[in-house]
């Protein structure tokens, strides 16, 4: 018996409300975010598809992408800070753009952790951040002092 694949059905279309989280409009920045250069020529080319998943409390996965689908999902959860979900939006977007490196720690190697440093300091001007594990937090709490800065114009939210 022959498997037919399943067709993708194009995602349907959301109201605002879905995709803002903290106060941050995601399907919008997630178009903003494709078109930064560190993204230039690659998978984000084609927009991928963004869910975002709604818990009562803080997940131990904060966002989630799968390359082969051009998917991703970001969490929202009580006390999710703006930093937090524009780290986590990020992050699984260089996930799409790098994927599954051969080299030691093929999903966080060196690639994906040079990918991200860029793309954090082209994006919200973040850089110098030590974040050495997988875990989300580093470049949230960077992105938050930046957004708390006054004297910076910064629109992100």
């Amino acid at each position: 018996m022959l498997r037919r694949r399943r067709e993708r059905r194009p995602p349907p279309a959301r109201l605002p409300a879905y995709f803002t989280v903290a106060g941050v409009r995601l399907d919008e920045e997630l178009e903003r975010l494709r078109g930064l250069p560190v993204f230039a020529g690659g998978a984000l080319a084609m927009r991928p598809e963004l869910k975002v998943r709604r818990a009562s409390r803080r997940p131990n996965r904060v966002g989630f992408a799968v390359p082969s689908e051009h998917r991703l999902q970001v969490t929202a959860y009580p006390g999710v800070r703006p930093g937090d979900v524009l780290e986590t939006l990020l992050h699984e977007l260089v996930h799409l753009h790098v994927g599954r490196a051969r080299e030691a720690h093929a999903w966080h190697g060196r690639t994906f952790k040079a990918t991200l440093a860029r793309a954090m300091e082209e994006a919200y001007g973040v850089r110098d951040v030590g974040a050495r594990s997988t875990l989300h937090g580093a470049y949230a709490d960077a992105i938050e002092r930046r957004r708390a800065k006054p004297q910076l114009e910064l629109d992100l939210a």
